[in-house]
C-alpha cells in the first residue's frame, strides 16, 4: 500500500490545485531570478563588512632572503629576514566614513531592487494567471459550440436523408464545424504556453488553477516604487564616492610598528670587527608618517567632478521615474472605470446573445430560420461569452495593475 502512495504521488502532487496567493508566495522563494538577487544583496552586505573592517589595524607576517655579491661588512652575502608589521590609518579625511555609508547606501538599492523585482514578477504572474482563465473560458465556449454544431450536423443528415435539407446545409454546418475545431486547436496551443510561461515564474504546476480575484479598489494612498528608492540609495552610494575621492586631498597619517629579525650568512670581516657585529640579529621599527596630495594637475578633482556628474544624472531620471509613475497610476483609474463600464455592456450584450439564440434555435428545429440565421445567433453567443468572460479577467489584471502603480505590492490585495 505504502508502494503504491509512493508511486501515486507525483500524479497527486501535479493534480493539486492552486491559487493566485499560493502561486506568487512560491514564485517568492523558489524562482531562481528572486534568489539571484538575494545572492547579490549579501554580496552587497559583505561589502559593507569590509568597509567596516578597513577601520581596524592590520597586521602582516612575512619573511624573506637577500643574497648581494660581492659581500661587504656591512652587507652579508646572505640574509635571512623575518617580520611582523602592525599598521593603522590615524586620519584619512574621512575616506573610510564616506566608503562605508557608500556600501551602506549600495545594500539598501540591492535591497530596494529585489522588491522591486519581486513585484514586477507578482504583476506577470498575475496577466499569466488570468490570461489562462481567459483562454480557458474561451476553449469551454468554443467546445459548447462544437458539440452544438455537431449535434446540429447529425441532425441535418436525418433531414437530407428524409429529403428535407440538401448537402449544402450539411457542408456549410461542416466547414464552419471545422473551422472551430481549427480555432480549438489553435487556443489550446496558447493555453499551453501560458501555463508553461506561468510554471517557468511560480516553479509549480499549472493545470488546475483556483479561482482568484482582488478586492475592490478604494481610495489608495500612493506612494512611490521601489525602484525609485533604489536610484534614489543609488544615487546617494554616488555622492560618497565623490566624497571619498575628495578625501584624497586632506592629510593623511598613518602610524607603522615593525619589528623584524635576520639571520645573515656569508659576511666580511675586518681585523676587530666579526663578520656579523655590526649587523642587529633584530630591530624593532615606529612610524608615524604624514602625507598629503599637494599637486596632481586637477586628476581627482575632475574624478570627483565626473562622479557628481552621474549623480546629477541620477537625481534626473528619479524625477522622470516619480512622473512616470504618477502618470501610469492615474491612467491605471482611468482604465479601470473603463474597464468597468466594458463589463457592464458586455454582460449585457451576453443576455442579449443568450436570448436571441434561443429563439433562432427553436425556429431552426422546426425549419422557421435557415442555417444562416442559426450559425450567426451561435457565433454572437459564443463570442459575447469569451468577451464577457475576457472583460471579467481583464477588470482583474487592471486592479493589480492599480494597486502596482499605486506603489503597493497586487499580492496583498488578493482575496
Amino acid at each position: 500500500m505504502k508502494i503504491l502512495l509512493w508511486m501515486m504521488l507525483p500524479l497527486l502532487v501535479s493534480a493539486q490545485s492552486y491559487d493566485l496567493k499560493s502561486l506568487i508566495v512560491h514564485a517568492d522563494s523558489s524562482n531562481a531570478l528572486i534568489k539571484a538577487k538575494e545572492i547579490g544583496m549579501k554580496a552587497k552586505k559583505e561589502e559593507v563588512e569590509a568597509a567596516r573592517s578597513a577601520y581596524w589595524p592590520t597586521f602582516d607576517v612575512g619573511v624573506g632572503y637577500d643574497m648581494k655579491s660581492p659581500n661587504t661588512i656591512v652587507a652579508p652575502g646572505g640574509t635571512a629576514t623575518a617580520y611582523a608589521s602592525l599598521n593603522m590609518e590615524l586620519y584619512d579625511g574621512g575616506r573610510k566614513d564616506a566608503l562605508l555609508r557608500g556600501k551602506g547606501f549600495e545594500y539598501d538599492a540591492s535591497r530596494f531592487e529585489k522588491e522591486a523585482f519581486k513585484k514586477s514578477m507578482t504583476l506577470e504572474i498575475v496577466q499569466h494567471y488570468f490570461t489562462i482563465q481567459k483562454q480557458k473560458a474561451n476553449l469551454q465556449a468554443l467546445k459548447e459550440r462544437s458539440n452544438e454544431l455537431k449535434a446540429q450536423i447529425e441532425r441535418i443528415r436525418k433531414f437530407r436523408t428524409a429529403g428535407l435539407s440538401t448537402q449544402e446545409d450539411i457542408d456549410k454546418l461542416q466547414a464552419v464545424y471545422d473551422n472551430n475545431a481549427y480555432t480549438i486547436e489553435s487556443t489550446e496551443l496558447a493555453l499551453a504556453q501560458s501555463r508553461e510561461q506561468l510554471q517557468l515564474l511560480c516553479g509549480l504546476p499549472v493545470t488546475s488553477l483556483k479561482q482568484s480575484r482582488f478586492k475592490e479598489v478604494k481610495k489608495t494612498t500612493f506612494e512611490f516604487f521601489e525602484q525609485i528608492r533604489m536610484m534614489q540609495a543609488q544615487a546617494h552610494a554616488v555622492a560618497e564616492s565623490a566624497n571619498a575621492i575628495d578625501a584624497a586631498y586632506k592629510p593623511q597619517v598613518k602610524l607603522s610598528d615593525i619589528y623584524s629579525g635576520s639571520h645573515y650568512n656569508d659576511t666580511a670581516s675586518m681585523p676587530g670587527f666579526p663578520g656579523d657585529g655590526l649587523l642587529p640579529d633584530h630591530q624593532n621599527s615606529l612610524v608615524v608618517s604624514m602625507n598629503m596630495r599637494l599637486f596632481d594637475h586637477g586628476r581627482m578633482a575632475k574624478e570627483s567632478e565626473a562622479v557628481k556628474y552621474k549623480r546629477l544624472a541620477l537625481l534626473s531620471e528619479i524625477e522622470y521615474a516619480k512622473k512616470e509613475q504618477k502618470m501610469n497610476f492615474r491612467l491605471a483609474q482611468k482604465s479601470l472605470r473603463t474597464t468597468r463600464s466594458k463589463l457592464k455592456s458586455a454582460k449585457s450584450a451576453l443576455r442579449s446573445a443568450q436570448s436571441t439564440y434561443r429563439v433562432v434555435k427553436q425556429k431552426f428545429n422546426v425549419g422557421l430560420e435557415d442555417n444562416i440565421a442559426y450559425l450567426d445567433a451561435l457565433a454572437q453567443k459564443t463570442l459575447t461569452q469569451a468577451r464577457y468572460k475576457e472583460t471579467l479577467y481583464d477588470y482583474e489584471i487592471g486592479k493589480s495593475i492599480y494597486y502596482y502603480y499605486a506603489g503597493k505590492d497586487p499580492k496583498e490585495f488578493i482575496q
